[in-house]
């Protein structure tokens, strides 16, 4: 169930997990990465357990300021998984998501696997329905959340 729902981006990186973690989790690094150039990330918070909260404000040109309501961290397991979700927020708490371009429910399950020198990256993006996963599809995902990576590979490669 929900894997019609799913969008995945699978990448070799050439940097550790525990880099790569580290670029996840420490807000001053993930403000280098977590956005695609020219997409300005200005806030980047992470309380790093289950339960705690994760919130990111981000100036999009031409667009504005894309802020939510934080998320909620799912599982956090250092250097190899990081789940959240932007249906819950801080302590479990539901989440009112509005109808607006930006809103629609999601849950990210990063994997982060030791190979051939750096590490195995998989971003799987499971929508809460198609409109939600059509619509993040249409904004460019592949192409966004692609460019963000090649963003945390080189920031990572570099510690």
């Amino acid at each position: 169930m929900g894997h019609d729902r799913k969008l995945i981006l699978d990448r070799l990186l050439q940097a550790s997990p525990e880099n790569v973690w580290r670029c996840w989790t420490e807000p001053e690094l993930a403000k280098h990465w977590f956005a695609p150039k020219p997409v300005e990330t200005t806030v980047f918070e992470m309380d790093v357990r289950p339960g705690g909260g994760f919130r990111t404000v981000m100036v999009i040109p031409d667009h504005g300021e894309m802020a939510g309501d934080p998320g909620c961290i799912l599982v956090a397991e250092r250097a190899k998984r990081l789940v959240w979700t932007n249906c819950l927020g801080p302590d479990f708490a539901p989440n009112k998501l509005g109808d607006g371009e930006f809103d629609f429910g999601f849950t990210v399950d990063i994997l982060m696997t030791p190979e051939a020198g750096g590490c195995r990256y998989v971003a799987a993006v499971t929508h809460a329905d198609d409109a939600g996963m059509k619509k993040h599809e249409a904004m460019g995902f592949h192409d966004g959340w692609g460019a963000a990576t090649a963003q945390l590979e080189a920031l990572a490669g570099s510690l």
